[in-house]
């Protein structure tokens, strides 16, 4: 069994080391995050701190996706409060007193636990949640009367979370006629510990290293159909499909490597939709069928939708094939094309693989795309280190759209028509998707091109911005 903690400006990781000894300890949660830990029945995921100003903040359905798979989730103090308040009814473990404020709703602000910290989790503000616990007991302890007590929590409440601080709401005291009183509790506190994030997230802490009650099950919701495409296309974003000397690569960038650089992908791509469409027909496809008659399947079932190449405007025609196409190409390979080109690798369509298991044959060789991937990572890692600038956003899409044209075998000054019929064929929207996604390989990839006209990997990676 392993246990992660994911903590920041509430206890310090030296604490949490403490506490659980074994414990892996990561920082604040992040969306993805809790998927990239490949957990499993047995585990179980602490959740304290969370980031959700600067990055995108866990999902809801993150959390359920590892319930679902049974691991035990924990939150408590603060955004570990927040999600375990939310998912209560399905099974995540609440614990502390800011859990049961948000659960009973007697809190129903996010920034009641915001602060600002750095980067090393260093805490800059104060949680109002903090706040309001201090001047709560000051007044219990006779140092406020209720009304002054109210008023200054009231004044908290009014500081942004980036500001809220003692020192600003001094400032704000003074100037609401509050100064005597603030001054009473400011003196009270620096003598008593009311740092009620920081307790909930010990007791949290305790619980989890002297083991949690034996817990149910998920529950029937883990049957309904809850997994929307958008946890699917996380799945393949963010859960390990390889692992590169000890670094994970996810499925989502193993497919996007083969999209761009895998001559056998089209071929794959296009038996993978045709097979689609033949299930869709309600035909029982096997392995050994992915031939002529998964294709007469597929083409049944698109007919019965009322598609037929005949039925297509011109303009239609122009958008999926090229002016060669329309003119060479027989009636039935020409609305394979058009069919396969109007698909997309898209979390949409049940065609969309979540695991490396689903994809299938869709996927060739894991093992080299996943070193190829690891490297252009690192690459990407090692130039935008020399020089915050030189990130793939600022790589220059002429010089992707160049490389891509040579790599994929187009003819020197294609029009836009093959260029994007070619993407199509490798399950793009487009060609500039291609070329998006292009982005996080090209440093490395064009570093093995032998196409005279391509600029080296050295020559372009560091001189510009632009590059």
């Amino acid at each position: 069994m392993t246990v992660h903690v994911f903590t920041g400006p509430t206890v310090p990781t030296a604490r949490v080391r403490e506490l659980l000894p074994d414990a892996v300890t990561h920082p604040p949660v992040r969306h993805g995050d809790l998927m990239r830990l490949g957990s499993g029945p047995g585990d179980t995921v602490l959740v304290i701190d969370g980031l959700w100003h600067q990055n995108a903040p866990v999902r809801h359905k993150e959390i359920l996706a590892l319930l679902a798979d049974g691991v035990t989730v924990v939150g408590a103090a603060s955004m570990g409060a927040l999600r375990a308040a939310e998912l209560a009814p399905y099974g995540m473990v609440g614990v502390g007193r800011v859990f049961e404020a948000f659960r009973s709703g007697a809190l129903d602000a996010d920034d009641e636990v915001a602060v600002l910290h750095t980067d090393d989790g260093r805490p800059l503000t104060e949680a109002l949640v903090n706040l309001r616990a201090a001047l709560t007991r000051a007044a219990g302890e006779g140092q406020l009367d209720v009304t002054e007590s109210d008023r200054l929590v009231g004044l908290a409440r009014s500081l942004r979370y980036t500001a809220r601080s003692w020192t600003a709401l001094g400032r704000l005291a003074v100037e609401e006629g509050l100064a005597p009183a603030f001054r009473r509790a400011d003196a009270w506190r620096r003598t008593h510990s009311c740092d009620v994030k920081r307790e909930d997230a010990e007791r949290a802490l305790a619980l989890v290293s002297t083991g949690l009650p034996l817990l149910p099950g998920p529950g029937a919701w883990a049957g309904e159909p809850w997994r929307t495409s958008f946890v699917r296309y996380w799945q393949a974003a963010f859960r390990p499909g390889a692992v590169v000397r000890g670094q994970p690569v996810s499925l989502l960038a193993l497919l996007h490597y083969q999209q761009v650089y895998d001559p056998g992908f089209p071929d794959r791509w296009r038996a993978r939709v045709l097979a689609a469409l033949a299930q869709e027909a309600g035909d029982n496809v096997c392995r050994p069928m992915r031939s002529a008659v998964v294709r007469r399947s597929a083409l049944r079932f698109v007919a019965a939708a009322g598609v037929e190449v005949g039925g297509l405007s011109g303009d239609q025609l122009a958008h999926w094939l090229t002016e060669e196409e329309v003119s060479r190409l027989p009636p039935e390979e020409a609305l394979v094309r058009v069919v396969v080109r109007a698909a997309r690798l898209d979390g949409a369509w049940t065609v969309w693989p979540a695991t490396v298991t689903e994809a299938g044959d869709l996927l060739g060789s894991v093992s080299p795309a996943a070193e190829a991937v690891a490297a252009a990572f690192a690459l990407n890692a090692e130039a935008e280190a020399a020089d915050p600038h030189h990130t793939t956003a600022h790589l220059s899409v002429a010089r992707i759209a160049a490389h891509l044209t040579w790599r994929w075998g187009l003819p020197e000054g294609c029009g836009r028509s093959a260029l994007d019929a070619a993407a199509r064929d490798r399950a793009f929207r487009d060609f500039a998707g291609a070329i998006e996604v292009a982005r996080a390989f090209y440093l490395a990839a064009r570093a093995t091109d032998t196409d005279p006209a391509a600029p080296s990997a050295a020559s372009g990676a560091r001189r510009s911005p632009r590059t």
